[in-house]
């Protein structure tokens, strides 16, 4: 019989990508026979590249296949306007290619990885939405993913198993993803006395890991469209980011904040040397200066000597946070190795295989 692992969530930037890529290192490991698929892509740009670049992404380093593009993720849908660009004359035309996929990739094998919409609500509107992919397919099973690190985990499992029942599918099991360290005892705790009495299998707690989730400086670089002004510190590309900081106070109070952050983006105008300056004296991993201002020859020397990167925003702050706020940071190639080590240290394989 085969066994699907249909990864889905109630809210966005669960991890399903990084779910998708240890679980195609552990069936390889295992040597398994299995495929992974991606029913709607999410392209980067809704005018360039119809590509989806995660999927993209493992297709390029760890899971290669005889089948082109279009078989493993079918529907691309920008999510830039997607409102406006997917209406209900197209859902017809989006399931058949999804299930022609689907039929065509899935034979013979004894594993299929699915990795969902962003969440459950996602394309609700004209029936793209999970649920309705699953049924379309034949799937009566999903693996619930769930990033809170907090009480309303409880809340919001109970939720989707409710809306899930009403829609006549069911949970197959629940995989905490991203937990925060300190809040690993109190999901154990609650599994106890909340989740076990309902019969939902916990595949796992997974331990949030700042390097597989911290953005790197060049993924920062490219969401704001921002410019490197010293290239000759162009290593710090690949510095990882662990918190961001606006500086908009003086030089004496930012000194505070700036102490009690590593691995910072320093975020502040290109005028405010003085806060740069102070910036450059700490642990920061890249400044970005915003309203494509430059700033004084002495702010480049000093955060050359450290090897600091300075990133030219064309945004005001505002804008430029408001832009980082929608950053989905990346698996690297580097870390494929973390991530299989992650994914067999915190999940219970014998529930799965």
């Amino acid at each position: 019989m085969v066994k699907i692992f249909y990864f889905s969530s109630l809210h966005e930037n669960a991890g399903k990508s990084f779910l998708s890529i240890g679980f195609i290192q552990k069936l390889k490991k295992e040597r398994k026979n299995f495929v992974y698929f991606k029913p709607i892509g999410i392209p980067k740009s809704a005018f360039t590249n119809k590509a989806d670049p995660d999927v993209g992404f493992i297709l390029n380093t760890i899971y290669k296949t005889e089948y082109p593009y279009d078989f493993i993720s079918p529907v691309s849908i920008p999510d830039a306007y997607y409102i406006d660009l997917v209406d209900s004359s197209k859902k017809e035309e989006f399931m058949e290619k999804i299930k022609k996929a689907y039929e065509k990739i899935s034979k013979d094998v004894d594993y299929i990885i699915i990795e969902g919409n962003p969440s459950i609500r996602k394309f609700i509107r004209v029936g793209l939405d999970d649920v309705s992919i699953a049924q379309t397919l034949g799937i009566n099973e999903l693996i619930y993913v769930s990033t809170e690190s907090s009480d309303r985990c409880i809340d919001n499992l109970f939720f989707t198993k409710n809306y899930y029942d009403f829609r006549k599918v069911s949970i197959k099991g629940i995989l905490f993803n991203k937990i925060n360290f300190d809040y690993i005892a109190r999901i154990k705790e609650l599994t106890e006395e909340h989740i076990n009495k309902y019969n939902i299998p916990v595949l796992g707690i997974i331990e949030k890991s700042l390097e597989l989730f911290s953005p790197r400086v060049e993924e920062i670089k490219e969401q704001i469209g921002g410019e490197l002004i010293n290239e000759q510190s162009s290593s710090g590309l690949n510095n990882l980011v662990e918190s961001f900081l606006i500086g908009a106070m003086n030089a004496q109070s930012a000194f505070k904040y700036l102490r009690q952050v590593k691995r910072a983006a320093f975020i502040t105008g290109g005028d405010r040397s003085d806060l740069a300056m102070a910036a450059l004296a700490q642990d920061v991993s890249v400044l970005i200066l915003t309203g494509f201002i430059q700033p004084d020859m002495g702010v480049i020397t000093a955060a050359n000597k450290k090897g600091i990167p300075i990133i030219l925003s064309p945004s005001d702050t505002y804008t430029t946070m408001r832009n980082l706020e929608r950053l989905k940071p990346g698996i690297q190639k580097d870390e494929m190795e973390k991530v299989l080590q992650l994914i067999e240290k915190d999940i219970d394989w014998d529930l799965l295989l």
